[in-house]
């Protein structure tokens, strides 16, 4: 069991499952001497035991290694640990082409013909080197993030003065894009890639694939008999060049395609019309006539054609047709009889369980995609696309979608930026706005965020919200009217209002009670902030201009809001003038209850700076000798 964390021939550990194939799975992998990140090919253990699959996977390595090209995934390393056989390659970032085709259906036709182009300077390069890749699919044509191509897993590729690949018996190749000849089980050449990717360029332009089948045994009988439906038939967008590109390269006789990768790229690109010329014509014998040469070494001197009875013709005929006819029934007789099995349910188990589930009912799995699920764990299947309960011929593959788990997002930094702004960052990390507050701020304009929830960075589950706190810039308000007002009742409106009173004169008077405010700074009327400077002059009786005012003066500064959306304000006050030391305390009301955040006994004119952090509305209290002598409320 191949587990993340596993170290492979003491040189690559692995990191996460990102594929499957009929012979081999793959991951991605560190190399631990300088922590590339590599894919790593790993042969199924079932097979490690089979030597015609090791030999088949060795052979992989030896023909990729042999091979260098911008558009191939380049082969680092091969070997063997154990009894566990790997191939370690270039890791290529990104999606597969069926993935893309998947997604998002037809890839636009520009696009498919570069990505075929792409291909076909491979397989050129792979065929002047004599190797056929023999599994042209568009799971193995990997797009790179800057538009390229990359053609990978020449697992089953040979070389071309090899044996041929039916030799053992066993077809191999995605029977989708089998060439009739593999299907047929006859010599493969180069002309097996041309129809390999004709079948990819057809689906890339159509969506489908022009031959389907409930089994194996029928799609290949499709390929060698059906003809293809037009891809115009299905898609009219698609230009008569392209159109006929793809059919040329489907036709059933390899001598009807096109004769190398390098003459359908041209085609592509436009430098030549090769499929416009009529296939090449079939030699054929007219079965009637035969023409015999008379024995000896000497040139002829006379020809003798002699014509066989139409009534031999016809016997022969028959015993062909007959023959021919005997097989197709043995082959279809062979498709009916194969047992039926019921689909297992794998939504929601883990993948290795749901390949053991379904190794149990003779079938197999296939990660045909990874996908980010909210509700199915990391590793787990989301979707079959065989559904549970459905009976299939024994053998046939169910492809499955894997959850990555929930998609995690980075949280964007919208701090100071306007709330419309905001609104649109949040959605495009496809997160969501969640509690919006507001609040007076003097650093940051209105409209604009001061503080969000999480912080920026932090990453968090695809669509959950985002809480901001917005500002309403600088609380303006009118000076209210102090004077002819008790210092005690100055205080009072000065705190409803969010502002303390800075300083207290005294101003001595004969015509009024002491206590009573006479003047005042700013005057009444004008327009400020809560933090602005106010001052108040206080009368008090003649010869007493020394005695201090009746209460201390507290001063409070509301602060920028911390990180966590806290307020923050400043206390500062002076100890009145007395005759011994008073105790000074500091109470706050927020959210988050009743709290003392500040109890000391001080002696006369001792100064008190205290910051205070509160949630919510807020009464700051401030108490002296018991004596509550101020309330805040920032």
């Amino acid at each position: 069991m191949i587990a993340t964390g596993k170290v492979i021939a003491q040189q690559y550990e692995i990191l996460q499952r990102i594929g499957d194939g009929g012979m081999a799975s793959v991951f991605t992998a560190r190399r631990l001497a300088d922590g590339q990140i590599i894919a790593l090919k790993i042969l199924r253990e079932q097979y490690a035991a089979d030597a015609e699959f090791v030999e088949r996977f060795e052979r992989e390595a030896r023909a990729v290694s042999a091979l260098a090209h911008p558009h191939m995934v380049r082969l680092i390393d091969s070997g063997r640990d154990g009894s566990v056989h790997f191939i370690a390659m270039e890791y290529i970032p990104g999606v597969n082409l069926k993935q893309l085709i998947r997604r998002h259906g037809p890839v636009p036709v520009a696009d498919a013909v570069a990505i075929a182009a792409q291909v076909c300077e491979v397989l050129g390069y792979a065929h002047a080197h004599g190797v056929i890749h023999r599994d042209i699919k568009p799971q193995n044509i990997l797009l790179t993030d800057d538009g390229g191509v990359k053609v990978t897993d020449f697992g089953i590729a040979r070389a071309t003065s090899a044996a041929t690949i039916t030799q053992t018996g066993t077809v191999l190749g995605s029977v989708q894009y089998l060439s009739p000849e593999q299907a047929s089980g006859a010599e493969v050449g180069t002309a097996a890639d041309i129809y390999g990717l004709g079948v990819v360029l057809y689906e890339m332009v159509t969506g489908r694939l022009p031959f389907d089948g409930d089994s194996a045994v029928a799609i290949a009988i499709k390929h060698i008999h059906e003809e293809p439906v037009p891809p115009q038939q299905l898609a009219p967008s698609v230009p008569d060049r392209v159109n006929g590109i793809i059919l040329k390269a489907l036709a059933k006789s390899p001598q009807g395609r096109y004769a190398s990768a390098e003459e359908m790229r041209e085609d592509l690109t436009g430098a030549n019309d090769r499929w416009r010329l009529p296939a090449a014509a079939q030699i054929e014998d007219t079965p009637a006539t035969m023409v015999l040469r008379p024995a000896g070494g000497a040139a002829p001197a006379v020809r003798r054609a002699m014509r066989v009875s139409p009534w031999l013709v016809a016997l022969a005929l028959l015993v062909v047709i007959a023959g021919g006819g005997w097989g197709g029934w043995r082959a279809f007789s062979s498709y009916l009889n194969v047992p039926e099995v019921i689909v297992p349910s794998l939504v929601g188990k883990p993948y290795s369980v749901a390949a053991r589930l379904a190794a149990e009912a003779r079938l197999r799995v296939e990660l045909i995609e990874e996908a980010y699920s909210p509700t199915v764990p990391a590793g787990a299947v989301v979707s079959q696309d065989q559904p549970p309960g459905k009976q299939v011929k024994v053998g046939r593959v169910i492809g499955v979608v894997v959850s990555l788990g929930p998609e995690m997002i980075a949280v964007p930094d919208v701090q100071r930026r306007s709330l419309v702004e905001a609104r649109v960052m949040i959605d495009q990390a496809r997160l969501r706005i969640g509690e919006l507050r507001e609040t007076y701020n003097d650093e940051v304009k209105s409209g604009f965020i001061i503080s969000q929830d999480p912080q920026p960075g932090a990453r968090i589950i695809r669509g959950q919200p985002v809480n901001l706190l917005v500002s309403k810039g600088r609380r303006i308000i009118e000076m209210p009217q102090l004077i002819g007002r008790s210092l005690t009742e100055a205080r009072r409106v000065l705190q409803e209002l969010g502002m303390t009173l800075r300083e207290v004169t005294t101003v001595p008077t004969s015509d009024l009670e002491p206590g009573i405010v006479v003047d005042q700074t700013p005057p009444p009327r004008t327009k400020i902030t809560p933090q602005d400077a106010v001052s108040v002059r206080v009368s008090v009786r003649p010869g007493e201009e020394q005695t201090p005012p009746p209460s201390p003066v507290v001063t409070a500064r509301p602060q920028a809001p911390s990180p966590e959306g806290e307020k923050v304000t400043r206390v500062q006050l002076v100890v009145p003038e007395g005759n011994a030391e008073q105790q000074v305390k500091i109470v706050v009301i927020d959210e988050r209850g009743v709290r003392i955040a500040f109890e000391r006994t001080l002696s006369p004119g001792s100064r008190v700076n205290e910051t205070i952090r509160t949630r919510g509305y807020t009464i700051i209290q401030v108490f002296i000798d018991n004596r509550l002598v101020q309330e805040i409320r920032p």
